[in-house]
């Protein structure tokens, strides 16, 4: 179960009353030190129940340590909150958005669509990161995931683009060792694989291939 906890504003709870006691009593000075101590108390009544834990990277924030209890957090902003996760003793799913948020644009083009606010990513951003960067969390990265945030998607032929070819090297990250990723073949796979999904009716953004 995926308790999110992302994005939290820092003056959150400012204004009432029970938290600011809470806080008092519990030893908490911020609103991360807040969402740790509720997001631990959670955690331990749901695991109580058997249910495995998923959240954000923000979770492991807090005075207390963040949420605890096993859980397994997810690192979105870029990598080093996952480095500090693992290193904490979470384990991490690695998706930094600057290379696996499939709804950012591939080119800063005008007519690219996507969002900016990570990076604008091409295909070779994709591949261009490693899943582990630090040896000393190998055994703590379990996975890579990739995203696409449908909120501004209103049709396929919007979506199809924004996550074909892009997804092959999302796929080829998970599967792949760390850096074991001969990048100019992997370029020439996707532009045949390209005539799969044209064969397939999807659409796909040759700006992925710009860079």
């Amino acid at each position: 179960l995926h308790l999110g906890a992302d994005e939290l504003p820092q003056s959150t709870w400012a204004g009432s009353p029970a938290v600011n006691k809470l806080k008092r009593e519990a030893n908490l000075k911020t609103s991360d030190d807040v969402l740790g101590w509720s997001l631990n108390r959670l955690a331990a009544k749901l695991v109580s129940m058997g249910v495995k834990l998923a959240a954000w990277e923000e979770a492991a924030r807090g005075n207390n340590g963040g949420i605890g209890n096993d859980a397994m957090l997810f690192s979105w902003s870029g990598q080093q909150a996952g480095v500090e996760a693992a290193m904490a003793g979470y384990d991490v799913v690695m998706l930094p958005a600057q290379h696996v948020y499939l709804d950012m644009a591939h080119t800063d083009e005008a007519s690219d669509w996507g969002a900016a606010w990570a990076s604008f990513i091409s295909l070779t951003d994709t591949i261009n990161w490693s899943v582990i960067p630090d040896n000393q969390i190998s055994d703590r990265v379990i996975g890579v995931e990739g995203t696409f945030w449908s909120e501004f998607t209103t049709n396929d032929s919007e979506m199809e683009p924004m996550m074909a070819p892009r997804i092959l090297g999302v796929a080829s990250k998970g599967w792949c060792d760390n850096d074991d990723l001969d990048h100019s073949q992997f370029i020439t796979h996707a532009r045949l694989f390209c005539e799969i999904l044209t064969k397939m009716g999807w659409a796909w953004n040759s700006a992925c291939f710009a860079k």
